[in-house]
């Protein structure tokens, strides 16, 4: 009895000490919470909702002027159809675009989607929301406003969604009826074709929001820490709303029954063992092969209209650059091209930067402008300003890889020591390229890929003195 006695009495001296040594951790945690993780979050989520906003109101407007050139053929040659579809009962694109500009809800009690990052973002910031008292000053006007913009976007969101399936819905209405009396009229098509594009633009836009940057990694790492957190998450998420925590969430109690990984990966190493000495390879391979053919399934996929299954014209081919951003279709890239020499290094060094706009899944158009660098001879290597360049391009794709390129450039080839010099136009010389070039499947920290062009120069002949007519280039993408 003595000992039990003991016992509680140690628990309820140390039991303080224990939670004031919690809380300072907490606190200690907290206060490192860099400031640009709440800069950032609020700066997606401005990008995020102007994004949705501008999409579907701009996606409406075409939807609405096209569906009211509907309305005027059917009238003309059946006026019961049209009455049918655009009565005042129907609500249509119009209605709907007008709902979104008075901010009004498009449909009511409707539920998002269940979205893991969404999720985990609004989670964190109401928590963080809740211990203002134990972050930096700094990030207490910013977490709050934060919290502001996110509520808006879950509404925003919702309207969203709300959008995607009434346009789908309605999308449907239009092709199932209107085609009797009107054919496949362009109209229709269009509308086909807008709403694919809506859809699938609307999934690039939250995946790019559902990137995380290394402020937010650094800071949910530092929130992970924190069990008061964690608690906070179980019980707070939206997650959790859905279905709820048993009362023994986290504890081992909730665990009993559960294989562990350790068990799992001692079953399948046993089961490898026995299937005898060339097991592991032959599963190898075969994962290899699968992961091959998906990869082939997925190509097939994108070509024949991504992953939007509700395109519903057989012969439509995407362009998917326009379910993309302005940033999210440019290429940047470099090349290098060496100069012939007789010695055991070139005597020039053509350096070209460039960057592209991607037209469509198979055309690039650009500019770049490049540098020749003079690196003397082998005996006395020195560097010298032997010409600049101006340069514009196009890329169409031949066969996966293989690209046809054309330009056309404008080369300073002479020695200068200052940009003055370059005012002498006299000295600029064009060149017209056509060519090959092949991309390369090379993946580094800093580049995407590489590319070899083979380049024949049509103005060569031009050029005082004449000059080489091929041109050979190597370069990266980044």
């Amino acid at each position: 009895m003595g000992l039990v006695r003991l016992t509680i009495l140690s628990l309820i001296l140390i039991a303080p000490h224990y939670c004031e040594a919690q809380s300072d951790s907490t606190i200690e945690a907290l206060q490192q919470l860099p400031v640009k993780y709440i800069t950032r979050i609020d700066s997606k989520i401005d990008k995020y909702s102007s994004r949705i906003t501008n999409k579907t109101e701009k996606t409406l407007t075409k939807l609405s002027r096209w569906e009211n050139k509907i309305h005027v053929l059917l009238q003309k040659v059946n006026p019961e159809a049209a009455q049918k579809l655009f009565g005042n009962d129907q609500t249509t694109f119009s209605n709907v675009l007008l709902k979104i500009k008075e901010g009004k809800a498009i449909a009511e009690n409707y539920r998002t989607q269940y979205d893991g990052y969404r999720d985990k973002l609004t989670t964190s910031l109401k928590y963080l929301e809740q211990q203002k008292d134990n972050v930096k000053s700094n990030l207490i006007k910013p977490i709050n406003e934060a919290n502001k913009k996110i509520t808006a976007l879950e509404e925003e969101v919702k309207n969203e969604e709300a959008v995607e399936r009434f346009i789908k819905e309605r999308k449907k209405q239009l092709l199932d009826e209107a085609v009797k009396y009107i054919g496949n009229s362009k109209y229709l098509t269009k509308i086909n074709k807008e709403a694919y594009y809506y859809v699938e633009t609307m999934r690039n836009y939250k995946e790019n929001f559902s990137d995380k940057k290394k402020a937010e990694e650094t800071a949910l790492t530092i929130l992970n820490k924190i069990p008061a957190f964690q608690k906070f998450a179980q019980h707070n998420s939206q997650l959790a709303s859905l279905f709820g925590n048993p009362a023994s969430y986290g504890t081992a109690q909730s665990l009993v029954g559960l294989q562990t990984r350790a068990s799992v990966q001692d079953l399948i190493q046993n089961r490898i063992a026995a299937g005898g000495p060339n097991a592991q390879q032959m599963i190898s391979q075969n994962l290899q092969q699968a992961h091959a053919q998906l990869d082939q399934l997925k190509d097939k996929v994108l070509k024949a209209g991504g992953s939007n299954s509700d395109a519903d014209i057989p012969s439509f081919k995407p362009n998917m650059q326009k379910t993309r951003t302005f940033l999210q279709r440019l290429e940047y890239g470099s090349n290098l091209q060496l100069a012939k020499s007789n010695g055991f290094i070139p005597s020039t060094v053509d350096i070209g930067l460039s960057i592209g706009y991607k037209l469509n899944d198979k055309s690039v158009i650009g500019i770049g402008a490049s540098y020749k660098m003079g690196l003397g001879n082998f005996q006395h290597i020195r560097i010298t300003h032997q010409g600049i360049g101006l340069r514009s391009f196009v890329d169409w794709k031949l066969k996966k890889q293989l690209f046809v390129t054309g330009g056309f450039e404008m080369n300073y080839n002479a020695q200068f020591k200052n940009i003055s010099q370059l005012k002498n136009y006299n000295d600029w010389q064009g060149a017209g390229l056509l060519g090959l070039s092949k991309k390369l499947k090379i993946k580094t920290k800093w580049f995407k890929g590489g590319k070899l062009q083979l380049l024949y120069d049509m103005l060569y002949r031009q050029h005082m003195p004449t000059s080489q007519p091929i041109v050979f280039r190597t370069g990266y993408d980044f």
